[in-house]
């Protein structure tokens, strides 16, 4: 049954409700950290620096007490993409006297640099994944709008609606958990048919046309609750109104501050080394 499980396999969109020193942080210190370090991976030059970004988000999910097959199953669905990626990445520079070849297939050759890049490629993509998954277990859905409204509000001083950006956001955390449950339905429906699902012995041919059929329902599916929410939207009165009330009001403490002056300081470490 691992080959229907979606839903279960999506670690973004999945809150987990621990009582940890992470989760009891004001949502706004998170948001601004987690992107601060978001930026800081993706911008690094010097691999040791990213993987100092590695080892602490590893610390944040021991803080946080997320437990490590969590992490496992973060980098299980994507770990063959991202092989793909930096295998490309050893083809990409040319033999010469500062770079050596180590061995050649044919007209492709892979050299030290070329290997680098591939780690590099390599540990900053597993750091960024894991960054998003460390945020996805300790941030929930309602505590990310409350601290985007918060902090979005001086965009209507510019005359921009940021409460329309903050429901694009909304709906699209909403849908996509939704998404993976429709697409697990949908293929235990087929499979209940008789459908080659599961079946671990395929050539890439094969696994594309046993997916194939899934896309045009799912794509249904899709249109027609996104139809539906846009008349529940409408019934209650949604975009009528320039400003929306919340009975949560956030407060930003001493311990957020040192938090968020830490995850900055160290984020500006990370490009500026």
């Amino acid at each position: 049954m691992s080959a229907f499980e979606f839903s279960q396999n999506l670690s973004f969109g999945q809150y987990l409700p621990l009582d940890s020193w992470i989760h009891r942080l004001d949502a706004r210190s998170r948001i601004v950290g987690f992107i601060g370090l978001l930026l800081a991976i993706t911008f690094a030059s010097n691999v040791f620096m990213i993987l100092t970004g590695l080892g602490l988000i590893l610390i944040g999910f021991k803080i946080s007490r997320v437990p490590f097959r969590y992490v496992l199953r973060t980098l299980k669905t994507p770990l063959i993409f991202l092989s793909i990626i930096a295998i490309f990445q050893f083809f990409r520079f040319a033999p010469d006297a500062f770079n050596p070849l180590v061995f050649a297939l044919g007209r492709l050759t892979v050299t030290i640099n070329g290997l680098i890049a591939g780690l590099v490629v390599m540990v900053r993509f597993i750091t960024l994944i894991l960054l998003i998954s460390l945020t996805s277990y300790t941030l929930s859905t309602s505590d990310m709008i409350y601290g985007l409204q918060s902090l979005l509000k001086p965009l209507k001083k510019l005359h921009i609606r940021s409460e329309d950006i903050i429901l694009v956001i909304q709906v699209t955390l909403h849908y996509i958990p939704m998404l993976g449950q429709a697409t697990e339905q949908i293929a235990k429906a087929q499979a209940s048919r008789g459908a080659s699902w599961g079946i671990k012995k395929q050539n890439i041919f094969q696994r594309v046309k046993t997916i194939y059929p899934v896309i045009i329902p799912m794509f249904l599916i899709s249109l027609q609750r996104a139809e539906n929410m846009a008349l529940a939207m409408d019934a209650r009165g949604y975009g009528t109104l320039d400003f929306r009330g919340s009975y949560r009001q956030l407060e930003f403490k001493k311990k957020d501050g040192i938090f968020l002056i830490a995850v900055l300081i160290i984020a500006i470490g990370i490009v500026i080394l």
